[in-house]
């Protein structure tokens, strides 16, 4: 099949390990199909809008342009770029997250483009959603991200053995918004509430909620392959803002008075809304934090509906006032090792929270969502995705490479998943072929 993913991960460099993961998934574990990677930073060309696909793919980094402001500058912009989407007769897949975010805006957008499948990461809400895109698309349920079987070899290179690890609580967490609620608030405030219990402990707490010290790449896996324990909650969102109308309040408010606490904000911005409705899922750090083998110290949640605190993971309360009761339970080395297997048994080990899985069932989807159009897509054999890891990239992103040499692409940015060592030699490659071209038409 022809398949065009729209993403919006122009700088691969400096873009989070699971967001890779997610929106490149199918190239990974499906390449024998044909690949155009585009990224919403490049120019729509007359080539890319007159070729015809089979399936085009909206990943969660391209629909995040809802949220660009002043929406006539960019998000309308988009839309009347890539209006040969809207045309198209290929079957359509969004993969948003999120959804709680500018939701009318998302709903529209997805019915405008007649989206025929929408992957939701908030599925129990999908009805209240999408009233418009749902009446014609047919929508999934989702997590924000799976295990990836890369990641898992990575890791057995850079993990430390538990007792042998140097950090003993490790969390990276950005401080959200006022408008994401007091839900959004935990993740940063947890993180600074579980350094101040802990401070007078003699323990190594690598503990951060400032962007300077975010981890990206390998650094992240190594990273929570050297901590003993992880921290961690569920994500997500205790307001719905359809239009964006209270993030708005909230940074008109913020220019006015930089300091205001998120009491004030609340107060002024939007009094008797928060946790009216609680948005939350399990994000990709559970899976990470399970393929390294870190013992993990969760506040009670739903976890992907298979974890059990005590047996999969230590409970911290959100206020962390049970921290004298965490600290006890972090000095049984066998029982946290205990917890640690159990974790790996429920999160790895289960097919169904694999990216292998989870291509699998979305090119299954795709070929319904085919027949229920009257399309008749070209067939295949066998999935490929046994192909695991590098031999796997680097098949597809050969195709990648080719595509780029045709498109006559200077900017190699859309095959920068290679491995370092091979990136360098693609771009060498394709910049010979280049050159070599232009003396021909010369």
């Amino acid at each position: 099949m022809r398949i065009l993913i729209l993403h919006e991960l122009d700088n691969l460099a400096s873009a989070r390990r699971t967001s890779i993961n997610h929106a490149f998934a199918l190239v990974k574990y499906a390449p024998e199909h044909e690949y155009t990677l585009h990224s919403a930073r490049q120019p729509v060309t007359a080539r890319l809008r007159e070729q015809a696909f089979d399936v085009i793919i909206l990943d969660t980094t391209f629909l995040c342009w809802r949220w660009a402001r002043p929406k006539s500058l960019w998000l309308d912009r988009l839309l009347d770029a890539y209006d040969f989407v809207a045309r198209s007769d290929a079957v359509k897949v969004a993969l948003p997250q999120d959804e709680y975010d500018h939701t009318e805006i998302l709903d529209a957008w997805l019915a405008d483009w007649k989206v025929d499948l929408i992957y939701s990461a908030c599925y129990d809400h999908h009805h209240e959603f999408y009233p418009r895109a749902g009446k014609s698309a047919r929508a999934l349920e989702a997590l924000t991200g799976y295990v990836d079987d890369a990641d898992i070899g990575l890791m057995q290179r850079f993990a430390v053995p538990f007792r042998d690890r140097k950090i003993d609580v490790g969390y990276r967490a950005r401080a959200l918004p006022a408008y994401f609620g007091r839900v959004g608030q935990l993740k940063a405030e947890l993180g600074d509430r579980f350094r101040s219990r802990m401070a007078d402990r003699k323990l190594h707490l690598d503990i951060s909620t400032q962007a300077r010290d975010a981890l990206v790449g390998d650094a992240w896996l190594r990273f929570l392959g050297n901590s003993k324990f992880t921290l961690g909650c569920e994500s997500g969102s205790s307001l719905l803002d359809a239009r964006g109308e209270i993030r708005e309040r909230v940074e008109r408010q913020l220019q006015r008075n930089p300091k205001a606490s998120f009491e004030e904000l609340e107060r002024t911005c939007f009094p008797g809304q928060d946790m009216r409705q609680v948005f939350t899922g399990a994000g990709p750090r559970l899976f990470e934090a399970a393929i390294a083998r870190s013992c993990q110290i969760l506040t009670p949640g739903n976890y992907a509906g298979v974890l059990n605190p005590g047996e999969h993971y230590i409970a911290l309360a959100p206020d962390c006032s049970n921290a004298d009761s965490v600290y006890e339970q972090m000095q049984d080395d066998d029982a946290n090792e205990a917890r640690i297997e159990a974790c790996y048994r429920a999160l790895v080990d289960d097919p169904k929270f694999r990216y292998r899985n989870f291509v699998a069932g979305l090119l299954a989807e795709i070929r319904d969502a085919a027949v229920r159009k009257g399309r008749r897509l070209p067939d295949c054999g066998p999935s490929s995705g046994a192909i695991a890891g590098e031999l796997a990239l680097r098949e597809s992103f050969t195709r990648a490479v080719l595509r780029a040499h045709q498109h006559h692409i200077e900017d190699v940015k859309e095959i920068r998943l290679l491995p370092n060592f091979l990136h360098a030699v693609v771009v060498a490659v394709v910049r010979r072929m280049m050159s070599f071209a232009r003396r021909i038409r010369g």
